[in-house]
């Protein structure tokens, strides 16, 4: 009999006890769901003994490894709250995110040491660093970890679990989670008539473990008992290999990885991905032509998604049987309607903004009221996205009411690159928008206006940009304008930009 579980701290005491020795990690390392226990424990009692506590915040800043997983379920086990950090993020952007979720602990690796090292002293409440690999930081993870048990911990289903950071108009904001919310979406993803979870299945997680897809489908896999491969990155060739040696049967990815596979037809040939039953797109809007190129180069379907960061992740997903057409599908276990700019409901087919009402909702922003609520009034969220609903409830995304790129999976907030260009000495004004790319991605390009009788390049910029951000958010493109009309930016952006597709 299957433990009924009310918090994600339980999650792996009851995948132990139902999957026992089967293998929970296939790579970069064997180890099985009674073995996740037991290391999670470790991490906890060690958490427990630095006086980590219920509510504290600690940080995970580490590329897809096993001790990623390992802490997760440590920082929960003591009624900690995760807060995931994209390890690509450079000094300014881990600064602002430790400082806005007021960090007690970080979890680190060599490869991110030398960021913490440059901004630890600016953060007094980080009072611990604790390093995965190496010799970094001030303890050690595996001289953290205890034998004993951890301490008893009372949390209800409403406490916080995660802190989940996603990038909006006005740079980051954080989503408060509750184990709630999230075992909302987990139970509805484990639905045996939805198709997209079997107990036999075998997991890649490429998606870096900062996104909530990535987390919904890592949580989903100890609940199902599903096997997981850890890639750190997307490598093309190690990714296909592991789906032929390790039957591997679903994976999450944006569609612009999906397009870099079809380029790729010679190398694609060369391995049986027969295991595949899908491919899931996540992050990314969707390309029919490229998802059935893909299906035709190896007979692997491409489903669609839809979720975000403040509705702990997946809120639409069609039935994987039904999924050529790249239909979104009707919601998982929540109510949705389109509402036109004075909040009335239209009529099926027309478009407005998408609201969205149910348990897998987020409390708010953690430490942001003001912005929690202009997008949560009445008990709907409002996502900032356009949408339309035909007569079944079915969705299709027609657009963004709120300025947000997506790169190649990766959010980017035009504003926090507009703030890093300003600081530019020859920088009077400027305005940063996506420019639509390849299989629907935007590529981030600026529009700048110079200070009187200053002068500089767009290389200048696009490494001025480089040096200071995350590598995804360089500037790809930049055109150089006498001024920015900010009475009417929304429609000097749309014609700049439609100027440059030209």
């Amino acid at each position: 009999m299957q433990m009924e579980v009310q918090t994600l701290s339980q999650l792996p005491k009851r995948a132990a006890e139902e999957f026992k020795d089967k293998p929970f990690l296939l790579y970069p390392s064997l180890s099985t769901f009674k073995q996740l226990d037991e290391e999670s424990d470790r991490v906890a009692s060690g958490l427990a003994e630095l006086g980590v506590g219920k509510g504290d915040r600690v940080a995970l800043y580490l590329w897809n490894r096993p001790e990623f997983v390992y802490a997760l379920f440590g920082i929960l086990k003591v009624g900690g709250v995760a807060v995931p950090v994209n390890p690509a993020f450079r000094e300014r952007e881990v600064r602002a995110l430790l400082s806005d979720c007021g960090a007690k602990a970080l979890f680190l690796e060599e490869a991110t040491w030398p960021v913490v090292q440059n901004v630890k002293e600016e953060l007094p409440g980080l009072q611990h660093l604790i390093c995965a690999s190496g010799e970094s930081g001030t303890v050690k993870l595996e001289d953290l970890r205890r034998p004993s048990p951890p301490p008893p911990v009372s949390l209800s289903p409403d406490d916080l679990a995660v802190v989940m950071y996603a990038a909006r108009e006005k740079g980051y904001l954080g989503a408060m989670l509750t184990h709630h919310n999230l075992l909302s979406v987990v139970r509805r993803l484990a639905s045996p008539e939805l198709s997209f979870s079997k107990p036999e299945d075998r997991v890649s997680l490429i998606h870096l473990m900062y996104s909530v897809f990535s987390l919904d489908e890592l949580l989903l896999s100890l609940y199902q008992g599903n096997s997981v491969v850890l890639e750190k990155s997307f490598d093309i060739e190690v990714f296909l290999s592991h789906v032929e040696q390790l039957w591997v049967s679903k994976v999450l990815l944006p569609m612009s990885s999906i397009m870099l596979l079809t380029d790729l037809p010679n190398v694609l040939v060369k391995y049986d991905l027969s295991s595949l039953r899908f491919i899931c797109n996540v992050e990314e809007p969707y390309n029919r032509e490229v998802a059935e190129e893909f299906r035709s180069l190896t007979g692997v379907p491409v489903i669609n998604s839809y979720g975000l960061a403040e509705a702990s992740g997946f809120v639409n997903l069609p039935k994987v049987g039904e999924a050529s057409s790249g239909s979104l599908g009707p919601p998982l276990g929540v109510e949705e309607k389109v509402v036109d700019e004075l909040g009335r409901e239209v009529e099926p087919g027309k478009a407005g903004e998408l609201l969205v009402r149910g348990p897998q909702v987020m409390k708010g922003y953690w430490n942001r009221p003001e912005e929690t609520a202009r997008v949560l009034r009445d008990g709907w969220l409002h996502t900032g996205d356009l949408a339309t609903v035909d007569t079944a409830g079915n969705l299709e995304l027609v657009g963004r009411k709120k300025r947000i790129i997506k790169f190649r999976g990766f959010g980017i907030s035009p504003e926090e690159v507009e703030g890093v260009l300003k600081e530019h000495e020859a920088v009077q004004d400027c305005v940063v928008a996506g420019k639509p790319g390849l299989a629907g991605g935007e590529i981030p390009v600026a529009f700048v206006a110079l200070k009187q009788g200053m002068k500089t390049t767009a290389g200048e910029l696009m490494r001025w940009v480089e040096e200071r951000l995350a590598p995804f958010k360089r500037i790809r493109e930049v055109e150089f304008v006498p001024l920015i009309p900010r009475d009417r930016l929304q429609e000097f952006i749309q014609r700049m930009i439609s100027k440059r597709r030209r």
